[in-house]
């Protein structure tokens, strides 16, 4: 009998560098939500925010489908560390905040290829917007410019596949899918300096 062969286990996505700047990078990726034509490329001009330039690495043998889409951030002026969600498992609401409606969206995405690399564009605010508990089952808002940024925190979702469109999917059932798609990963990295040094990693 012939010696069976276990299929090879994916390997996790690697993020090897994060810039930040005042526009896109020129070389980000056009990532876009499934079965939307392709936008035309964002031109590299100031427009208000901070860009987090990601580069992301695939070892593998097969694409990866990569989300882009920035579900939450946070700050710490004390640690000056930026943290980026770019995946649906963010942290719960603060205590005494109830969400009254559920609109969870499909997140564009980028295809990186077989042993290829990318580089992700993450449009971010120079004022974070924290949800604070408000009058009744509602919320409110305090704002806190964010300051000079020692290290990214970054958690982002990848999968095998695209995440297709919700058609017919009810509020409960897309957020489900899109909590079960692919994998997360993790990095804390030091943002390269101008001149292009090596990020240090955490």
């Amino acid at each position: 009998m012939g010696k069976t062969t276990r299929p090879r286990q994916r390997e996790p996505l690697k993020i090897t560098a994060v810039s930040i700047g005042a526009a896109i990078h020129p070389d980000a990726a056009v990532a876009r939500k499934p079965a939307a034509p392709p936008p035309a490329p964002a031109e590299a001009v100031p427009d208000g925010h901070q860009h987090v330039s990601v580069t992301v690495e695939n070892p593998n043998d097969a694409p990866l489908h990569v989300w882009t889409s920035r579900r939450h951030y946070e700050y710490d002026p004390d640690t000056k560390v930026l943290t980026l969600w770019l995946t649906e498992h963010v942290p719960p609401p603060p205590p005494g905040i109830r969400m009254i409606s559920d609109h969870p969206r499909t997140p564009e995405q980028v295809e990186v290829g077989a042993h290829g690399r990318a580089i992700i564009d993450v449009p971010v605010p120079h004022v974070i917007r924290k949800r604070v508990p408000g009058s009744g089952l509602g919320m409110s808002f305090s704002e806190q410019r964010i300051g000079q940024i020692d290290r990214v925190d970054l958690h982002v979702q990848y999968a095998d596949s695209p995440l297709p469109m919700p058609d017919g999917m009810d509020a409960a059932q897309h957020r489900q899918r899109l909590l079960e798609h692919g994998d997360v990963v993790h990095e804390s990295i030091t943002p390269n300096a101008a001149s292009g040094t090596a990020p240090a990693r955490r």
